[in-house]
């Protein structure tokens, strides 16, 4: 294939999809003739040469000029196909030259971000403290909008309905008294705190502990939601000669109160261990289909398989409402449970340590490092430290 203007439409019908396949061919015939050809083809294909340059290089390849002349348009030529091949790359450096500065920029950023990790998070440790606090009364009320109440810690206990007011009547705020609006109230690690409900029935919440409640009980039934860990006071409430039910439920089970004092021990973090233990009148678990009644003096166990019952000394498992630990026989994971909450820290148990049953009675009111020394005398050491926020007990030999 030896016309200028042929080669020169063959490239053109391929660049633009409309080659046919006998023209096709000719073309890749035309290739193999010469590297140099498959070398402009592919230059052509990638723009990185013009059309107009193939054919003048054609030109002087196939002898169309001559003298002086034809050196001159051989070299201007050639020229501009070499320039042409370096453009990209002279194109790439002149953006990588122009984003140079930001590069820099961005390097010297990631430099002090690498920095301030290593020398402060990678290099921050836990570091020993002396004691903790114990918890105080503590607790926020969430609203059905979302909005959030911060209780006060100098007040004792909160009255619930469709007026909020603490129990001296200090007003806290006022609801809708048309329709039933549903809030939790929550109290963290280290709070606790007393509430009373629209119906009279009293609770206390220990720590890490959530109530979901009405602001009046409608329908003919009681009933509220619980996580965690509360005493119940049921006051008991008829309607038109009928006594109506307050049930408590909790992930595993439901409650059903025929006018009584108990306790409910129900921990996210400690499923299939939900205990009720009953102190005055009478309850029917429910779980699963299966019905346990409880009598006073009596221990319901939900292990989120089948209900069983035993007979307790209740004094200990409702110690901390009066604020008191009471251990009897229990052993050391159990009761760091119970100190983490209210002294709110994190425990690790050397893998040293044997099994260790503690026995002891101790205020609530007490510093943790008191509670502390109160357990060394079951040859337990201790090690307290902290990391930002956040509080560690390291238990050992």
């Amino acid at each position: 294939m030896d016309d200028i203007s042929d080669v020169i439409i063959l490239i053109r019908k391929k660049m633009a999809g409309t080659i046919s396949d006998q023209e096709l061919l000719f073309l890749e015939k035309w290739v193999t003739e010469s590297p140099l050809h498959a070398e402009l083809l592919k230059r052509a294909e990638d723009e990185e040469i013009v059309l107009e340059d193939i054919r003048d290089w054609l030109a002087l390849r196939n002898g169309e000029r001559n003298g002086v002349w034809d050196e001159r348009l051989k070299s201007k030529t050639l020229y501009k196909i070499y320039a042409d091949s370096k453009n990209s790359q002279i194109y790439r450096m002149s953006i990588f030259r122009k984003l140079l500065p930001y590069v820099a920029v961005l390097l010297t950023i990631l430099t002090f971000i690498f920095i301030y990790y290593r020398s402060h998070v990678l290099t921050e440790h836990y570091v020993e403290i002396h004691d903790l606090a114990p918890g105080t009364n503590k607790a926020l009320i969430t609203l059905s909008d979302g909005s959030v109440i911060e209780l006060s810690d100098d007040q004792d206990g909160v009255v619930l309905g469709e007026e909020l007011t603490y129990e001296d009547g200090t007003s806290i705020i006022r609801l809708s008294d048309e329709e039933v609006v549903y809030s939790t109230i929550q109290t963290p690690r280290g709070g606790q705190y007393q509430i009373t409900l629209a119906d009279g029935t009293k609770v206390w919440l220990n720590a890490e502990t959530k109530l979901t409640y009405p602001s009046h009980f409608t329908g003919g039934l009681r009933m509220v939601e619980l996580e965690g860990e509360a005493y119940f006071e049921v006051k008991p409430f008829t309607t038109q000669g009928h006594r109506i039910p307050f049930l408590v439920k909790t992930a595993q089970q439901e409650i059903e109160v025929l006018g009584t004092q108990f306790n409910i021990k129900a921990y996210a973090d400690e499923e299939g261990d939900t205990r009720t233990t009953l102190v005055k009148g009478a309850v029917l678990l429910r779980a699963a289909g299966n019905v346990l009644p409880l009598m006073p003096g009596e221990q319901g166990l939900n292990d989120g398989r089948a209900l069983s019952k035993k007979k307790v000394d209740v004094s200990s498992y409702i110690a901390w409402k009066d604020n008191r630990f009471m251990f009897e026989e229990l052993e050391l994971r159990e009761a760091l449970k119970i100190l983490s909450r209210w002294y709110d820290f994190d425990f690790q148990i050397d893998q040293t340590v044997k099994h260790t049953y503690l026995y002891a009675s101790i205020s609530r009111g007490k510093s943790l490092k008191e509670v502390l020394r109160i357990i060394e005398s079951s040859g337990i050491k201790f090690r307290l430290e902290r990391l930002g926020e956040k509080n560690k007990l390291t238990i050992f030999n």
